[in-house]
């Protein structure tokens, strides 16, 4: 019997152990987001640094029987996460390198490896295949961060990333049928075991995965408790299955993932950041308890038994026969299948299914074979190729003339029109990519029918999609496009983390009440409207993009042009609203402007009605007008347009003269003007007015675009000057003659 003293401590120890890993698992996770640097690599370096080999800080193996089971748990969340981001349309609209890779690729590394490893370290076959299996897979976690950092050509980078996402679940899912033949001891004995404990992962995988689809999209789970149910579902469907068939529940989470990934229920999304974010923290806690255990003197026995040359062989023969296998007949040349088949590290997934298997072989009473070997084999590929090729990618990438310049692209958050007509007219083949985001699907839709590059994602979450997004990986500035100043604000401070802050930019309007010193980033177009209106305008042809190549004492042409960006060169330049174009510019480079055409007045009517009225009074007058404008826009509020006319009233009377009345509102509710032309039959007599009203301009314009209302009132102004014209507008019958008679 233990005593009671000792059980307290234990338990303590093992306490302290778990708190310990979760916390600075966590802790290093986030010291190698900052430092750009693969996860793994400080996880690795973490665990041996801490452990008992190290400062000897924690004791995994205090935790006893529970290790095995806490492992098992958290590596079947993971593996949950896996199959829900999986998209198996991602693999059918692939290339034939990548599907190659992922079929023929597998098959040659898991024998190839399996073969070495039965030669060397004269294993039996079964448990050659299980340790051939375990590295299969190209992790992202290791794959995304080195993409970003090395900045190989578009073609390469596509390929290394769909194989790191793509073959986490193939690979688990063949490691894991290895496992249970080995575990069932192989031969016709073992068989019915070992399809049971299939049928039965794969059966409970498939019912669970289908019921958690089913609730969600029947509406059954509240929205608030949506990320916490799928947690839940899915360490129901594990330990069920553990409780029916021990190491059947790794197959079964898989399955269920993948199937509520396709099958892809509302708040999918917001499951997966959840997930995302659980597993993060289970890697870091997981790495830091399994690597701990770890002893040197297994790895020194591992080398002592040849293990250098089967890593040498991993590294510098098989890699490369499974990327010449799968290139054979494609368009890729030898340069490019030469860096394929020097990446290839290995990740978290590897490491976590080689300790799982390892902690339940060693709770046997016959292993099937050597698990530390396995262990300390996975583990040394792991170090090798992250270490070895992730620091030497970068070289190799250069030497072979693969790499891309420094981050050049631009993201554009907004994909209204203005946005894509901006992104068309930036863009450059082999020189400049502009890639639009946002959250509207529909705006997405149309930039990618459009031939755009978008991407349906909230630019909110800049360090995932900085970190994660393979499109993105080129990109070196941002220009957040967004109606919403406060958002783009945010916007700027968000992406400002991952960039510099001269690289991040905004539209923020000249009468924004933020100043220069509460910005991050530079503000942008702020003698413009709000993008939708200016959107608007582009669809009506009120605006243009127009490109002016600049000359030694040139200046903009006369009229409403508004410089954007200079291009010199491969360079393209925000202006900042707060610098002078003659400063910035320089002899050949392109200035980008939008020109906003004259007419104003002309489109603003086209968009109004024609009215005849009878008024007594000017409430009167004002309740006709805004019943007018709210029937020709349901978005228009008669309630705060009357508001609004009234205060206007009390500070400046919309009285021009000449009989012309001007009264004007702005509303947030539309994204182009509108004007009413009202004939006032009899005559508007006020006390306050020497000469009646006898006709009525009555304009209204979207929030934000000063510019153009004050150059419609303007309009109106020129056009009440002209006794003529003033007089022929008076005696119009129909808008179509006001329309005839201004045009002329």
């Amino acid at each position: 019997m233990i005593p009671p003293t000792l059980a307290l401590a234990s338990s303590g120890q093992a306490l302290w152990s778990l708190c310990f890993a979760v916390g600075a698992g966590c802790f290093l996770t986030v010291l190698s987001r900052k430092l750009h640097l693969p996860t793994i690599v400080l996880l690795l370096l973490g665990g041996f640094a801490l452990g008992p080999e190290g400062f000897d800080l924690f004791q995994p193996d205090a935790l006893g029987a529970y290790l095995p089971m806490i492992v098992s748990l958290a590596v079947g969340l993971i593996l949950f996460e896996g199959g829900l981001t999986l998209d198996l349309k991602d693999f059918t609209h692939t290339s034939t390198v990548i599907k190659r890779l992922l079929s023929v690729g597998v098959l040659i590394t898991w024998l190839g490896v399996a073969a070495t490893v039965y030669l060397v370290f004269q294993t039996s076959p079964s448990f050659s295949l299980l340790m051939g299996s375990l590295v299969i897979v190209t992790g992202p976690t290791v794959i995304v961060p080195l993409l970003r950092r090395i900045r190989v050509q578009q073609k390469l980078g596509s390929i290394l990333h769909w194989e790191g996402v793509l073959i986490d679940s193939i690979g688990v899912f063949v490691a894991i049928l290895c496992f249970e033949w080995v575990v069932e001891g192989g031969g016709t004995v073992a068989l019915p075991n070992f399809l049971i404990r299939i049928v039965s992962g794969a059966g409970i995988g498939v019912a669970g995965g289908y019921t958690i689809y089913w609730l969600m999209s029947r509406g059954f789970v509240p929205d608030n408790i949506v990320n916490a149910f799928a947690l839940a579902c899915a360490m129901f469907i594990f330990g069920a299955t553990e409780l029916i068939k021990p190491e059947a529940g790794l197959l079964a989470v898989t399955i269920a993932g993948i199937i509520v990934g396709v099958k892809k229920p509302r708040r999918l999304r917001e499951i997966k950041a959840f997930k995302a974010e659980i597993v993060d923290l289970l890697i870091g806690m997981l790495f830091l308890l399994l690597v701990a255990r770890l002893e040197f003197s297994e790895f020194t026995r591992f080398f002592e038994m040849g293990g250098g040359w089967v890593l040498l062989s991993v590294i510098l023969l098989i890699r490369p026969l499974s990327v010449t296998a799968s290139s054979w007949g494609t368009s890729l040349n030898l340069r490019e299948r030469a860096l394929l088949s020097w990446v290839a590290p290995r990740g978290v997934v590897a490491a976590s299914m080689a300790s799982l298997f390892a902690l339940t072989l060693n709770g046997k009473e016959e292993s099937p074979g050597d698990a530390a070997l396995l262990e300390s084999f996975v583990y040394s590929v792991i170090c090798a190729t992250v270490l070895i090729q992730g620091l030497s990618a970068g070289i190799v990438a250069k030497l072979l003339r693969l790499q891309r310049p420094a981050p050049n692209d631009w993201i554009v958050i907004g994909a209204h029109h203005f946005g894509r007509e901006l992104a068309r007219k930036l863009a450059k083949e082999e020189v400049q990519s502009v890639i639009l985001l946002d959250t509207n699907s529909r705006n997405i839709a149309l930039a990618r029918k459009e031939g755009l590059t978008a991407l349906n994602r909230d630019g909110m979450e800049a360090e995932k999609l900085y970190e994660e997004e393979q499109q993105l990986f080129g990109a070196g500035y941002v220009l957040a496009l967004t109606d919403n100043i406060e958002l783009n604000e945010l916007l700027m401070q968000r992406w400002a983390e991952q960039l510099d802050n001269e690289k991040v930019f905004g539209w923020i309007p000249l009468d924004s009440p933020s100043t220069e010193d509460q910005l991050t980033g530079e503000a942008v177009f702020g003698d413009l409207s709000r993008p939708a209106v200016i959107g608007s305008e582009l669809m009506q042809g009120e605006s243009s993009f127009e490109s002016v190549s600049w000359e030694e004492g040139k200046s903009l042409p006369s009229g409403d042009w508004h410089p954007l960006f200079i291009r010199r060169g491969k360079q393209l330049k925000a202006i900042p609203h707060d610098s002078a174009l003659k400063e910035m510019v320089r002899e050949e480079d392109e200035v980008i402007c939008l020109r906003r055409s004259e007419g104003h007045l002309l489109r603003a009517l086209q968009g109004g009605r024609y009215l005849q009225l009878h008024c007594e009074t000017l409430e009167c007058l004002y309740e006709n007008l805004t019943t007018a404008a709210a029937e020709q826009c349901d978005n228009l509020s008669k309630d705060e347009m009357l508001e609004a006319l009234g205060a206007q009233e009390k500070i400046f009377p919309a009285f021009l003269g000449h009989g012309i009345a001007i009264p004007h509102v702005y509303s947030d509710q539309i994204d182009s003007r509108m004007c009413f032309a009202a004939r006032m039959k009899p005559s508007l007599v006020l006390p306050e007015q020497d000469e009646g009203i006898d006709f009525v301009f009555f304009l209204v314009s979207p929030s934000g675009d000063t510019e153009g209302h004050l150059t419609t009132l303007a309009d109106i102004a020129r056009v009440a000057r002209s006794d003529r014209l003033r007089q022929q507008i008076k005696d119009a019958p129909d808008m179509g003659a006001i329309l005839a008679a201004i045009s002329t």
